[in-house]
């Protein structure tokens, strides 16, 4: 393999530190540049290894740099700080990216597409009005307790049974309370509108996207968890195999050992939390389902069902969700029912 120069940028908003290394590992400079002088440094170099950090805006200029000819190398960041010497500033971080790529087990993120991007993007608008939904909820209930008003557990509840304590002249509500309650009502349905919202536009750019079509023949993918995997794995060429796909996402067992006796302990949950969630409650519909079917993998799943709880065979299969799309991924292959052994 031809060895080429090297390219560590320590990314930023505005100033830049780039760190050129030759082919033999040698620094040859390590400066601050502008973003201007960055953009036509790079522009300028021949063909080079570019390395960043996996941080916002990485996605960004590695597709920049791939359209000049580079070739990029993203590395997570907790990876990088690993190998950081002496006090934290932008020379030695771009020393630490460099030296982070010439490790033999670093694993590198893939530069996403366009398409990825906004998936990935749609994904997090929607997870964030989501997660305010649920702050909102627990506002309501927490304050409406502290005047005597138990409101049901769940959202729905909420939207049906707050108007009526809002109305009722008998309760413990006062003025104030009511004025609170109600501003929290509205901002509850407001935040219903955004997520159908983001939701509809997410399905809509995932229907534009083929492959996503081809994940949602998965059982208990539908288009939001085939829009998470496609902007987490792209075209799978950044895995090796399939479980170190699932492992990405932190659907396999972690292990602790020594003296040659290892213990296999419980999922390690790294990296995507959202995906791992939305995977773990797509299987969960499939395993609950199961009935009587006879094809391979629901024969798979009964026999997982009577050696394990329904939600370990439920987090068992989302392990095994991740590796099947990684092989659709990769293959560029429809996806097939297994047949029963």
């Amino acid at each position: 393999m031809k060895k080429s120069t090297t390219i560590s940028i320590d990314l930023a908003k505005t100033v830049f530190q780039v760190a050129l290394f030759n082919k033999y590992g040698v620094m040859k400079s390590n400066n601050k540049m502008s973003q201007a002088k960055m953009v036509q440094f790079i522009a300028q170099h021949p063909e080079a290894i570019i390395c960043m950090e996996a941080c916002g805006t990485a996605h960004y200029w590695g597709r920049r740099f791939q359209q000049n000819g580079h070739k990029v190398l993203l590395v997570p960041a907790h990876i990088a700080a690993k190998y950081r010497t002496g006090n934290k500033n932008d020379a030695n971080d771009a020393l630490a990216i460099y030296e982070s790529i010439n490790r033999p087990k670093t694993y590198f993120v893939q530069v996403k597409n366009l398409e990825q991007q906004d998936l990935a993007s749609l994904l997090k608008l929607r997870q964030g009005y989501v997660k305010q939904r649920t702050q909102t909820a627990n506002r309501i209930r927490g304050l409406g307790l502290e005047y005597g008003v138990k409101i049901p557990q769940g959202i729905a509840k909420i939207r049906k049974h707050l108007p009526c304590f809002l109305e009722d002249a008998e309760n413990e509500l006062t003025t104030s309370s009511r004025f609170i309650l109600r501003n929290l009502l509205d901002q509850l349905l407001l935040l219903d509108g955004q997520i159908d919202e983001a939701t509809n536009r997410l399905v809509a750019r995932a229907k534009e996207v083929p492959v996503c079509t081809r994940l949602i023949a998965l059982p208990g993918v539908a288009w939001i968890i085939a829009s998470a995997l496609y902007a987490r794995l792209g075209d799978g060429s950044a895995y090796k195999c399939g479980r170190d796909a699932s492992a990405s996402v932190g659907v396999v067992p972690a292990h602790s050992g020594t003296g040659g006796n290892n213990k296999l302990l419980g999922i390690t949950k790294r990296g995507d939390r959202c995906l791992r969630s939305l995977l773990v409650h797509g299987a969960r519909s499939v395993v609950s389902r199961i009935k009587d079917k006879q094809d391979g993998l629901s024969c798979w799943i009964r026999e997982q069902l009577s050696k394990n709880h329904l939600n370990k065979t439920a987090v068992a299969y989302a392990n095994k969700l991740v590796r099947m799309a990684w092989a659709i991924l990769k293959s560029g292959e429809e996806y097939r029912t297994p047949l029963a052994q």
